[in-house]
Parts: C-alpha cells; structure tokens; sequence
C-alpha cells in the first residue's frame, strides 16, 4: 500500500468513526425509545428515561459534528447519512406534523419510529451500495484536490454549523410551544395568539381560555369585559396563606421590558368581582349584578412538595430579572441546580394537580352555573379539555384572541430604548 493511500486512510478514519458512532448511538437510542413507547411506556422521572435522554444528546452531538463532516469531507456516503441528519434537524424543529407532549413520553413514540427508520434506510443504503452496514474507509472514494476543496469547505462548515442550530432553535419555539399547549398558544402572522374553546354537555357551556403571564393590558380588560356577570369564572393562582415562599414570584419587570403587562391585574379584576370562595368570618359584600361570580380554584403552596416550591422560587428568579443577561444566568442557575426528574416532577404537579383541583372545583358548581370560564394558563389546557370530554362534554367552537403585537414588544426590546424601573415586589399569585 502506498503512503498516499495510508495517509488517506488514516486521515478518513476520524469522520468514519463518527459517522458510524451516530449511526449506531442513534439507532440505539430511537430503538430503545420504540421499545418504551410500546412495551414500558417509562414516566420521564425514570432511569430508562433518563438514559435514553443522554443518548439522545450524544446522538444530537455527533450528529452537528457530523453535519460539518459532510461538508468538509465529500467522501462520506449522502445516502447513508442524510436520512438520520434530515431527521434529527426536524426533530431540532420542533417535530412540526407530529402532535406530541414533553410530559406524556408515550406521544414521542412516532418521533423515535421515524428517526429509527431513517437509520435503517441509511444502513440498508450502505449495505446495497457497499457490501456492509457501516461505512468503512476502504469503501470511500477518491476525490482529487483534497486539500482545496477542505479548505474551501472549512468556512462553509463552520457557518453551517453555526447556523443551523440558531435556526433549528428559533423554529422550534413556536413549533414546541403551540404543540406542548394543545394549540391553544400560537405565533399568529401579527402577535401572539391563544385560543379560546366552547365546550357543552346538555344546557351546560365550560369556556377555556388560554391565557400567558404577560399580554396587552388590552387583552385583559376585553376578555373580563366579556364575561357574563351570570358567569362562574374558576380562576387560576396559587394562594400563599402561611407565607411558605421566600419571595412571591413576580413577572412585572418582564411585563414592563417587553411593553406589556402582566395578568396580575387580571387577577385583581377576578378577586374584586362577587367571590364565592371567601371564608366563613370574611364580611360578605353585597353582590354586583354587572360583574361574575368567581372561585379561585387553585392550589395554596402549602399542598405543593417542597421540591416544587423550591422550583417555583427558583424559576420566579428569572422573571424577576431586571435585565436579559440577568435572566439567563438565572435560567442557567436554575438548570442545574434541578435534574430533569426533578424538573418533570415539578411541572407534574404544577399542571396535572392543579387541573384536578380546578375540576373538583367544576363538579361542585356545575350544578349551579350554566356557563363556566376556566381562563387558565395555555400550558393546562389539553388535559383540561382532555378531562371535560371524559365527563361529557363536546366542543362547540373555537376562536382565537391576539394576547401581545409583535411590533409592541419589537419597540420595547429595541436598543437604545430607556429600561423601565424595576417593578416594586407585591406578593401576588404564583400561576
């Protein structure tokens, strides 16, 4: 053998190497992902869960190392490769056409099935062309001018690389956040959306609104305005009544940032309307025939565990921050100083638990009300909906109201601009 031909080889088998690496992590990740999908269907706080997300993420390494390969190394066979790579770019994106839940493993079934069958394609690919399942250097072919085409190629990689993740990412935002809220958050073509849904069961009408921590004030003050003063409306906020947090959560200062508001004051119009749920010894007012009726059917923080409530602290930091730099080391802060077993478990409890007690809530007045509001956080409600349809109900129709213009927050975010002052901490509920 000559000592071009050796130094070919050996200059080839670093790219071989992980390109097979992807192939074999990948497969075994999305096969052990098909496995649990159909056989265990393991919750996201177990081992097997936790192992198949790392190998995951080593998949996801090797697969943008090999994306640059692919550029600077021509040699590498398209065929084999490109499945698993388009794949795993659409699966950076969001998954968009599959319907799936980050705290239901059970939905990513088809997500693994796809990816695993891209993997087989590219190995049956290699082995038709090649003789053999995995890529071996002899196997590759020659290409002259090797030298040139890398370096022509080296810069073109690293902008690839570079790129796709950034735009895999900005993809998946709306892309994961209308798929992880059942649609009832959405990235309209002028701001952002939430979707309103009428469900009825007999002369009885449940309304859920989709609602986010901050919006226009705008949006607040015409959904309140448009609630029937025959209304029940069963609202969201954690109460705080032994003052177990450290410090109450508060999304002011990230309302103010982005130009907008937060719903705390579409809490302070619920809590001023004829309340049901004040305690026995509380002076009870005269009842305001031009407002509804209202229940906060929300958990105090005491019910929560004190994981959750150390969850809750920790995440308020972040909307507390009075700048973006600030914001994301708090984010950092918060990602590890909390496993993903810990983080599921919390999101558990904060969205399935409290959906229960807000249905309690629904079946001891569902007598009394024929129309019901739930207008709770976008992120609570498929399994809200998922829940009523179990009791009956079916849904009517479904509209959209814009909750906060992209131009608005555009304007506040625009460099230059003054920053507000800091918002001043009232203890408010941690929705």
């Amino acid at each position: 053998m000559s000592n071009f031909a050796t130094g070919r080889r050996f200059a080839l088998a670093i790219p071989v190497f992980i390109a097979n690496a992807f192939l074999l992590v990948t497969l075994a990740a999305t096969a052990l992902g098909v496995v649990d999908g159909l056989l265990f269907q393991s919750p996201m706080t177990s081992a097997l869960f936790a192992f198949r997300t790392q190998l995951s993420g080593l998949s996801l390494v090797l697969g943008l190392i090999l994306i640059a390969l692919l550029i600077l190394v021509p040699h590498l066979p398209k065929l084999t490769l490109l499945p698993g790579v388009l794949v795993m770019l659409w699966q950076m994106a969001g998954a968009p056409g599959v319907t799936w839940s980050m705290m239901d493993p059970a939905t990513m079934l088809p997500i693994d099935a796809i990816a695993f069958a891209s993997i087989i394609f590219g190995l049956v690919m290699n082995r038709l062309s090649y003789g053999t399942f995995l890529i071996r250097t002899a196997d590759l072919p020659v290409h002259e001018r090797l030298v040139l085409r890398t370096l022509i190629a080296a810069p073109i990689a690293a902008l690839v690389l570079l790129i796709v993740p950034i735009a895999a990412i900005i993809t998946a935002i709306p892309v994961m956040l209308q798929q992880q809220t059942g649609g009832y958050l959405r990235f309209g073509g002028q701001g952002l959306e939430v979707r309103e849904t009428i469900l009825v069961k007999g002369d009885r009408e449940v309304r859920l609104v989709g609602m986010v921590h901050i919006g226009d004030p705008q949006f607040y003050r015409d959904l309140y305005a448009s609630i029937p003063p025959t209304a029940l409306v069963l609202a969201e906020g954690v109460t705080d009544r032994a003052g177990v947090l450290k410090a109450s959560p508060s999304y002011e200062n990230a309302a103010r940032g982005m130009g907008l508001e937060s719903q705390g004051d579409f809490q302070e119009m619920l809590r001023n309307s004829n309340r049901l749920d004040l305690p026995p010894g509380e002076p009870q007012p005269a009842v305001d025939p031009a407002k509804p009726f209202v229940v906060f059917a929300d958990a105090d923080i005491s019910d929560l565990t004190p994981g959750t409530r150390k969850f809750i602290e920790a995440v308020g930091g972040i909307f507390q921050s009075s700048t973006l730099d600030e914001a994301l080391q708090q984010y950092m802060g918060v990602t590890q100083s909390f496993t993903q077993a810990e983080i599921m478990a919390a999101m558990d409890e904060l969205l399935i638990a409290r959906n229960k007690k807000a249905l309690a809530a629904l079946d001891r007045y569902e007598a009394q009300f024929s129309l019901i509001y739930l207008p709770w956080g976008a992120a609570h409600m498929p399994d809200f909906q998922k829940q009523l349809e179990a009791r009956g109900y079916v849904e009517k129709s479904s509209s959209l109201r814009q909750i906060a213009r992209y131009d608005t927050v555009l304007e506040a975010l625009a460099p230059g601009r003054k920053a507000p002052p800091a918002a001043v901490e009232i203890p408010a509920p941690a929705n």
